[in-house]
């Protein structure tokens, strides 16, 4: 009579030990991200990695994608990579030059010159907390657009191209170049300051750190109030770009969305809500839903 228990119990940890690997939940997630992107109707890509277990999750990942504000986040990555080389300072005072104004995001434009003067830490804050453009100019001309990209290409993410300083879009030319880049070579380029690989693990740490001050961007804002998001979002009247690390505790991950879609128009100057905002809300929650219900990995002893 024992033989028979004994396997019933055997075969009920065995079941137990089934669902807690869950082998197809990381298939299901991928068939979803396909489906929302399916059913969107937009031009999608996606990139996602769970930072614990390294799976990862691509929907047309090689796609190109413009990428707004996101090329900021390697605009973040040079500053500290020269002032680790002491080509620059990260805390020595500089005025803010009239060529680095512009209109569009920011309040650095509406203060008066000769009296404005932060260091490149403090503009590469603001820039990220509150998308200021004249900021991100500012530190684009001190780096050199040409360093940015011979970095990006020096780390294995040549896909991701910085074209242009930033602008304000009503007044800028038709033929404007876009920043552009890949979900893929995005997800690369964000793993590789997780791992501690922009210079080193101390300087990857403090870039992370300025990345995750709060901000506006709309994965952020969707995420619960305990969650960092070490990120940006890109927007314009027809492309929306999320890049990050969600920083959950026991199962960080990087999250990359980027589509393209037909105008939305704004009616009297209000923010509508919009089938853009639906999708990126609809894969955002199935992210966080699918790695909060995933364990953390074992320890192999």
């Amino acid at each position: 009579m024992l033989r028979p228990i004994v396997l019933l119990l055997l075969c009920a940890s065995l079941g137990l030990m089934a669902a807690e690997v869950a082998p197809n939940a990381p298939a299901e997630f991928q068939h979803e991200l396909e489906k929302l992107a399916k059913e969107s109707g937009f031009n999608v890509g996606i990139a996602i990695k769970d930072l614990t277990r390294g799976n990862e999750f691509l929907v047309n990942a090689d796609g190109v994608f413009p990428q707004g504000s996101c090329i900021r986040i390697h605009l973040v990555t040079e500053l500290f990579r020269q002032a680790a080389a002491g080509k620059v300072s990260l805390t020595a005072a500089q005025p803010v030059p009239d060529s680095a104004r512009t209109g569009g995001f920011g309040v650095l434009r509406h203060m008066e010159a000769k009296t404005l003067s932060m260091s490149l830490r403090d503009y590469a804050a603001l820039m990220m907390m509150v998308n200021d453009n004249t900021a991100a100019n500012l530190l684009t001309d001190v780096l050199g657009m040409e360093n940015i990209n011979a970095s990006l290409l020096a780390q294995g993410t040549p896909e991701l191209k910085f074209q242009r300083r930033a602008v304000s879009r009503r007044t800028a030319p038709a033929n404007l170049p876009e920043n552009v880049g890949t979900p893929r070579a995005a997800m690369r380029a964000l793993q590789l300051i997780y791992d501690g690989q922009i210079v080193d693990r101390t300087t990857s740490r403090e870039v992370l750190d300025l990345l995750a001050l709060p901000s506006a961007t709309f994965t952020q804002v969707e995420l619960p109030e305990n969650i960092r998001f070490a990120g940006e979002s890109g927007t314009s009247p027809t492309m929306r770009c999320e890049e990050g690390i969600v920083l959950l505790k026991e199962r960080p991950y990087i999250f990359c969305v980027m589509f393209t879609h037909p105008p939305v128009q704004n009616r009297g100057g209000s923010r509508q809500r919009s089938q853009k905002d639906e999708f990126i809300e609809r894969v955002s929650r199935a992210t966080l839903a699918y790695f909060n219900s995933q364990k953390p990995a074992r320890k192999q002893d």
